[in-house]
């Protein structure tokens, strides 16, 4: 009777031991689900990524039609994809834009033209100096798909302009980047390179794009500004504009400054359609620009894309 006694009484005594230790268990548990969970959205805000698709469509039919007119059909495609990073003092961000179109006038000529080509990536990165103050550096890179075309008046002939990589600009600079906030920032260098690329033989023979005649390429040494501004006009409507410009100092500080000047306004139907504008002007001196068969070096270059059609973000 006494061994039973002896018994129990040690087993009531280990029942608050058991339930100390269950309680450490549970709460060892615990932390670990919440140090998972925090470490999983600490990753997450790392790195962060976006993008758009978007697929637009266009046709004119006409017949017997007083007014006038040309039947068309085209198609523009255009993707956007970015991966930012982001941790203590260091950032770094990238971008990649994609655009193409085409087009074909059915009572004026019987093939696609294209009336949009752009590649261009873009990387940045930087070290904070201050509150949003960043020493950082940007790699550039931008060309097109396709080849590029001039026609004459009566679109019997037509000569080569460009192609993929004739040519291809490449861009690096190292400056002080202030970023406002995630919708506004302006980035400046005084020590930017700049190298133009024209691999075609035909187009580097006649010094297109400012290459010397018979030279593949063309390096400048300048100053260099971007500005970058988003900003959400509407619910459903979002702004967005680019500003790069570009002086070489062989030219003068102020002299023959290049301009690449974008704008996209985009409006969200629904989830899946969209409306988009989209205008680029350039000013560049070394672009030599036939107008009515006349080569011309000072013209202003623009181009507007309007749209409706499909559009997935993520």
């Amino acid at each position: 009777m006494k061994k039973v006694l002896l018994v129990l009484t040690v087993a009531l005594l280990s029942l608050p031991s058991f339930s100390q230790t269950d309680e450490t268990a549970k709460d060892i548990a615990t932390l670990a689900k919440d140090s998972k969970a925090k470490a999983d959205v600490d990753s997450g805000k790392i790195w962060k990524f976006s993008g758009m698709l978007s697929l637009t469509a266009s046709q004119t039919a006409l017949k017997n039609w007083a007014p006038g007119g040309d039947q068309q059909i085209g198609a523009n495609a255009l993707a956007n994809f970015n991966a930012n990073y982001a941790k203590g003092k260091h950032s770094w961000q990238n971008s990649i834009t994609a655009q193409y179109g085409t087009l074909r006038l059915i009572d004026e000529y019987d093939e696609f033209r294209k009336n949009d080509d752009k590649f261009q990536f873009s990387s940045k990165y930087g070290y904070e100096a201050a509150k949003k103050l960043y020493y950082s550096a940007i790699l550039d890179y931008k060309s097109q798909f396709d080849k590029g075309w001039a026609y004459d008046d009566d679109n019997d002939t037509k000569t080569l302009t460009s192609e993929c990589w004739s040519p291809l600009y490449l861009t690096y600079t190292l400056g002080l980047d202030y970023q406002a906030s995630e919708n506004f920032m302006v980035y400046l260098s005084p020590l930017c390179g700049k190298t133009t690329i024209v691999l075609n033989d035909y187009l580097s023979s006649i010094g297109a794009f400012g290459v010397d005649t018979l030279s593949h390429s063309r390096s400048e040494f300048g100053w260099y500004l971007k500005m970058d501004a988003k900003y959400d006009i509407a619910k459903n409507i979002s702004f967005g504009t680019n500003l790069v410009l570009f002086n070489s100092y062989a030219d003068g500080i102020f002299d023959e400054i290049d301009v690449d000047w974008n704008i996209i306004i985009a409006m969200q139907i629904n989830k899946w359609l969209s409306f988009n504008i989209t205008s680029e002007l350039v000013y560049d001196e070394d672009v030599s620009i036939l107008e009515k068969e006349i080569p011309h070096n000072s013209l202003v270059q623009f181009k507007n894309v309007t749209g409706i059609g499909l559009t997935f973000k993520f």
